[in-house]
């Protein structure tokens, strides 16, 4: 086995790889600020004892403290400022450089390196704003965790700073609410997304997990309509690409 991925929901994703677990953007709670889950919180054992966390950016959604607190052992990698800024708080964080690989210390050769992510239409007064993807390498698996992002023509970059084919992409395809805001990735956009960075798997994550109250139904079926365009459009634009079929708290193994 060279790595399982359980989505718990929004942007959040164990990652297990020999000897090592990640987790990205965690959101363990019930709620995160006004937003409210559609399902029941994770269950700790998909989540617990994490080696490291994985932060694309300080958005409410992405960056919980209460959630990042849960965790208190796991060191917190996101870019030099916003892990300055979780430092204040007492979040165990260390920045990462924008153009070089960092060997991390767990697992079998795993290391982490930050990507580009354009995802600033929403300024923070009282946070940093940086924001980044995160690409994942060992000798035996490649996995790209987009992070918020528009589309951009670099994606088809990825392979060549992966050195090799990309083997699971990790794309948000939807947001929090009916409308989707700048700075996201709908359906056919992240389908875009696989095919430019030619991922032979795809897990779509940041859809039909959260919403304001009383939202949830109006309009009928937006929560779930993205992973439908998403799945459609991916068939056409990246026809090589293999979606994975997750809702929160589900895991899938890559094949052998």
């Amino acid at each position: 086995m060279t790595v399982t991925l359980s989505w718990l929901g929004h942007s959040t994703v164990t990652i297990d790889l020999p000897g090592a677990r990640l987790l990205t953007d965690p959101l363990l709670r019930r709620r995160a600020g006004p937003l409210v889950r559609r399902h029941p919180a994770p269950r700790p054992e998909s989540w617990q004892s994490p080696d490291a966390v994985l932060l694309s950016h300080l958005h409410h959604d992405h960056c919980e403290l209460s959630s990042l607190r849960m965790v208190p052992e796991a060191a917190v990698y996101s870019s030099p400022r916003n892990a300055r800024w979780l430092r204040r708080r007492g979040v165990p964080a260390a920045g990462l450089p924008d153009s070089s690989w960092l060997p991390l210390p767990c697992g079998e050769r795993v290391e982490l390196r930050q990507v580009r992510a354009d995802h600033r239409h929403r300024p923070m007064p009282h946070r940093p704003n940086d924001a980044h993807g995160h690409l994942i390498r060992t000798p035996d698996v490649t996995v790209w965790a987009v992070g918020d992002t528009s589309l951009y023509d670099e994606m088809a970059t990825v392979p060549e700073l992966l050195g090799r084919r990309l083997d699971v992409i990790l794309v948000p395809i939807s947001g929090w609410g009916p409308r989707l805001s700048a700075g996201h990735l709908d359906g056919p956009q992240a389908a875009r997304a696989c095919g430019l960075a030619r991922a032979r798997w795809a897990l779509p994550v940041h859809w039909g997990t959260l919403h304001l109250p009383g939202q949830q139904q109006r309009p009928r079926g937006w929560m779930d309509r993205p992973r439908q365009e998403f799945e459609e459009a991916l068939t056409e634009l990246a026809p090589d690409c293999t979606p994975i079929d997750l809702r929160p708290g589900e895991s899938w193994s890559l094949p052998g």
